[in-house]
């Protein structure tokens, strides 16, 4: 016997891909199910590409019928990767599910097509190009964990389970295949469900959980989140570079600005420099204002305008400094309007390191209003009266359509929500010749129109369903649920049959092409049943 993998993607003791194919008719969900390694030859490949197979739905049937090893899920990754390998190594080195086309035409297994390389005539390097023998049909069964049933299942499902109950008996696969069958009382029909398309189209709703992010997407940053405090900070020093960076001159800083003294543990300005300053003194400031030791910066006092009190006897009118010590008392001061309070409000000055800074902000606040603020114009304005909105300028109501006001008879009520609940109803259509001529990336230069500058633009000129005002009249005739949606006022047997040929290829996955007495078939069975689209509904209310 062949050599096989004791771990394989499978499970151990799965059958061999090697094993030959046998006389009779086969589901795609029974190959799936019970010869699962069959995804390596290029043949089975081509039956399931070419019958709407993708990666998605081909894992979907292989976890609901059998149990992957370590109660794992069969990824769609594994599948392409499955596929890849047999169709690259079977000389096809470019291969891809989009690019699939007929490379083979009948069943042979990969040892045929693809061998494996040996190196060394061993015995065992050489049985895995070898035939493998047959195997019973009951051993078909391990790490099945449901049979394929329904329209999903033709004879191999029914063998394997007389072989599971009838254990004494001896049933080979592939060589005793249709004996068992005829033992069975003869195959089953074959019906259009039973087809590859339907069984996969089946399975195209199966969602797969998202893969697991890798490491790098897993690390989280070290940056230390921002506080209400280490924010409020920020903020402060952007208001003061922002300042300091618009003012109309710079002033280099002396010894002055810049000088500190450290005693002990405390800072001292550079004003405290060479003064015997008493730090036991009691402070000015509330000890329980907390907001004024947190903050890094000195907000300076206002300035109190000299000018608007009365000038003091002795004293020079041209004295404008401010000297804490012989400055009056507040309630001396007299009362200011509203005017002079706007006035005082802008003498105080934001917050910042030094005091000399106080006079280069003022001066910038300065430039900038004289830069943004617009002149104030003498000219007299007129005032005009008000003008409103000129009677003969006033758009009519819109008239609503007439099938929004004329009453509506109970019984088309009672259809229309008939119409809302309805369910396609399924009509098989003819068998297609797989020889038949298509638009596909080898032919669609013949059937699009010029200029070529893609391929979606030239697949959209090719399979346009308004480019001929109706079907083709000569091969190749194309899909009907591939061509573009019809005008929505379109209400002609054309556009008509292309919308149902869409619903039936959505819930079904069957085939119709604008060949005629497919046309035929089609348009019969919609005035039969009484089938209309949304959108000639929708038309023949408007």
């Amino acid at each position: 016997m062949a050599a096989m993998a004791k771990n394989n993607a499978f499970g151990p003791c799965s059958p061999s891909w090697n094993l030959s194919f046998p006389d009779g008719n086969l589901t795609a969900a029974e190959i799936l199910a019970y010869l699962p390694h069959w995804l390596k030859s290029i043949d089975v490949i081509d039956r399931l590409i070419s019958h709407g197979g993708k990666s998605p739905n081909i894992a979907a049937m292989i976890n609901e019928f059998r149990d992957v090893p370590e109660n794992a899920i069969f990824k769609p990754n594994s599948v392409m990767i499955m596929m890849e390998y047999a169709m690259r190594r079977a000389v096809h080195e470019d291969w891809t599910v989009t690019t699939h086309f007929d490379f083979v035409q009948n069943f042979r297994t990969p040892r045929i097509t693809h061998p494996k390389s040996v190196r060394k005539y061993t015995p065992k390097s050489v049985s895995k190009n070898e035939e493998v023998p047959a195997v019973e049909f009951k051993n078909l069964a391990i790490h099945v964990k449901k049979h394929p049933g329904g329209s999903d299942a033709l004879d191999l499902a029914r063998c394997v389970q007389y072989a599971l109950k009838n254990q004494d008996e001896v049933w080979l696969f592939p060589t005793d295949f249709q004996r068992l069958i005829t033992h069975l009382g003869g195959p089953m029909p074959v019906t259009h469900a039973h087809h590859d398309r339907h069984v996969l189209a089946r399975r195209n709703h199966v969602k797969f959980p998202l893969a697991k992010p890798s490491p790098q997407q897993c690390r989280t940053s070290k940056r230390k989140a921002a506080t209400p405090r280490s924010k409020a900070n920020a903020g402060v020093r952007l208001v003061v570079s922002d300042i300091m960076s618009h003012s109309g001159t710079r002033k280099e800083p002396s010894a002055e600005d810049l000088g500190q003294v450290f005693s002990g543990s405390k800072r001292r300005s550079g004003r405290l420099v060479g003064k015997n300053v008493n730090f036991a003194e009691e402070s000015e400031m509330d000890p329980s204002d907390k907001d004024t030791f947190d903050s890094p910066y000195t907000t300076p006092a206002k300035y109190r305008k000299l000018t608007r009190i009365p000038p003091i006897p002795d004293s020079s009118a041209e004295d404008g400094d401010f000297v804490g010590e012989e400055s009056e008392p507040d309630d001396d001061v007299p009362e200011e309007d509203e005017e002079d309070i706007s006035d005082k409000e802008e003498e105080f000055v934001s917050p910042s390191h030094a005091v000399r800074s106080r006079k280069a902000a003022r001066k910038a606040r300065v430039n900038i209003k004289a830069s943004f603020l617009p002149e104030q114009s003498d000219a007299v304005k007129l005032k005009m009266p008000g003008i409103g909105p000129s009677p003969q300028k006033t758009l009519p109501a819109k008239q609503l359509p007439s099938y929004m006001t004329r009453p509506i008879s109970p019984d088309i009520m009672s259809a229309a929500r008939l119409f809302l609940a309805r369910k396609p109803i399924l009509l098989r259509p003819p068998m297609l010749s797989a020889n038949r001529l298509k638009i596909d990336h080898h032919t669609i230069y013949l059937y699009s129109s010029p200029p070529h500058t893609s391929f979606e633009a030239m697949y959209a000129s090719a399979f346009d369903s308004a480019r001929f005002n109706g079907p083709r009249r000569s091969p190749p005739f194309r899909e009907l649920h591939r061509l573009s949606d019809p005008e929505a006022s379109d209400c002609r047997d054309w556009a008509e049959n292309i919308r149902w040929a869409k619903e039936q290829w959505k819930e079904f996955g069957s085939v119709w092409t604008e060949y005629d007495y497919h046309l035929e078939c089609i348009t019969e069975h919609r005035r039969e049943v009484g089938w209309v689209s949304e959108e000639a509904i929708v038309a023949a209310m408007v």
